[in-house]
């Protein structure tokens, strides 16, 4: 620590909370908490059987007609020359009964989802979007961030992100949502609570050696517990010691966590394990919100194999990883992951063999809460005739659905726009 941090830390009226944040956390090698405005939260002891959805969202824009291919329409192939997956290497979904469609097949890249949807645990809902199509990326992650397609100002409430709403309504403490290795979305911000952005949990710790470093943290506490003093100094006091103890809980998750599961060592796996390690140790969180880059497949997107077929498989791999954990820890009926993008891609090919930014795309959802099988309106020939499908599901919906029917209660707080077009999916 520098001679001024020394310095400060002995005089802790002269620090401010972040102050204390930035010292004594960021001194000691602890993960980046992001502008926390209102307090550290701390674990609950939460039990693993709260009702819990996680997102994930495919950065960039996924072409999800590679993904859930439309495999009986012929302008599927005929307008995506040289990217179209042919069927006979597609995963067929008909293994399932009830559950299972001739008309569609999954990438070859994804088995453990082919596999769960012939247990009745995936569903499929396509042309999703919202009402006035936006292709820019920044536009429209935010259109699906703040859950709100007009203005705010008659809705009567702050512009906000629809993570932030319910955690204001239903999670009112930072860990009611967690954020995993995707920053601050605008999903989480503008309410008056502040849901919990970190990178991986393994960053929850005192680096380094030695006692000098090793108690950094420790003796800073106890030189400002030392000291008494205004409110100012007691609101330090609480900063530092919750800061103290949401670590050691964090810390002691980790070391706790027992799995048989080996997810492999990809980006989006482990932060599907850091989830998974946080529901173990029974922190109250009701909805984490991840995700992996690379979906703007302009150029060279690939069919069967290919940089978009590597996307593919990497959430595969994660999805699968995850569904065998909560099976194995009694929590995969208590559980909806929904896969989104900020939208779909063009229907036909470019001319460097990728795709350019469509609107309506499909949404995939898991859990042993979901209802599996094909929902939305079925994909025709017309519709691939056109630049991109039109949007027949509000993507509010499906959200509106898992709110109402999974985790029990009211959506309307969290989406309070009356919606152009308004399904009942019976997804979950």
């Amino acid at each position: 620590m520098s001679e001024q941090i020394i310095r400060d830390i002995r005089n802790p009226n002269s620090l401010s909370r972040r102050d204390v944040l930035r010292y004594s956390l960021a001194g000691a090698g602890l993960v980046a908490l992001g502008p926390l405005s209102k307090y550290i939260p701390v674990a609950s002891g939460a039990p693993q059987s709260l009702k819990r959805l996680v997102v994930v969202n495919c950065f960039g824009g996924n072409d999800t007609l590679n993904m859930f291919v439309p495999v009986k329409l012929s302008n599927y192939y005929t307008r995506r020359a040289g990217l179209a997956v042919p069927e006979a290497e597609c995963l067929s979904l008909a293994s399932g009964g009830s559950y299972g469609t001739s008309n569609y097949r999954l990438h070859p890249a994804m088995p453990k989802l082919a596999a769960m949807w012939g247990q009745g645990q995936v569903a499929a809902v396509n042309r999703v979007g919202y009402p006035d199509a936006n292709t820019s990326h920044f536009t429209s992650m935010d259109i699906f961030s703040f859950g709100v397609r007009g203005s705010f100002g008659p809705l009567g409430i702050p512009t906000s992100g629809w993570i932030a709403r319910f955690c204001d309504q239903y999670a009112p403490t930072p860990l009611g949502a967690v954020t995993v290795n995707v920053g601050r979305p605008r999903d989480i911000i503008g309410g008056n609570t502040s849901p919990l952005p970190v990178s991986r949990l393994s960053s929850f710790k005192i680096n380094g050696s030695g006692s000098a470093h090793a108690h950094r943290l420790t003796a800073a506490k106890g030189l400002i517990d030392g000291f008494s003093g205004t409110a100012r100094t007691e609101a330090q006091k609480t900063t530092l010691a919750q800061a103290h103890s949401l670590t050691t809980q964090v810390a002691g998750a980790l070391t706790s966590y027992s799995s048989a599961v080996v997810y492999p060592n990809e980006s989006l796996s482990n932060q599907m394990k850091d989830i998974a390690v946080l529901i173990q140790g029974g922190f109250e969180t009701r909805i984490f919100y991840t995700g992996i880059g690379g979906f703007d497949t302009h150029d060279q997107q690939g069919m069967a194999t290919g940089s978009q077929a590597n996307l593919f498989a990497r959430i595969d791999n994660a999805l699968g990883a995850f569904a065998d954990d909560m099976k194995a820890m009694g929590t995969w009926n208590d559980t909806v992951i929904a896969v989104i993008t900020e939208f779909g891609r063009r229907n036909y090919v470019n001319g460097n063999l990728g795709t350019d930014h469509g609107h309506a795309y499909t949404v995939l959802l898991t859990g042993g809460a979901v209802r599996g099988g094909v929902f939305g309106p079925d994909m025709t020939d017309a519709d691939l005739a056109s630049e991109y499908p039109a949007y027949g599901v509000d993507f509010r919906s499906i959200y509106k659905e898992i709110l109402d029917g999974h985790m029990n209660v009211n959506p309307a707080p969290v989406f309070p726009e009356a919606l152009a077009i308004e399904n009942t999916l019976g997804i979950v």
